[in-house]
């Protein structure tokens, strides 16, 4: 799968269509082309290094 398309299910209950959209759109609000539901887009996703503790980038800085 491309990196530059995220793919995400409607919520719609009724509808529970696959949305394929821009990474670009990330933090967006986008419409289902089948039912009409505003959809927001989520950020990326954090990864564990970005999820370290606050003390322990503080220590990384501090010891730079």
């Amino acid at each position: 799968m491309p990196e530059n398309v995220i793919r995400v299910m409607c919520p719609n209950l009724r509808c529970r269509s696959i949305l394929a959209v821009p990474s670009d759109a990330r933090g967006r609000l986008v419409r289902c082309k089948t039912c009409g539901t505003n959809i927001k887009i989520p950020q990326k996703a954090e990864t564990k290094a970005d999820a370290a503790p606050p003390d322990a980038k503080d220590a990384k800085k501090s010891a730079a």
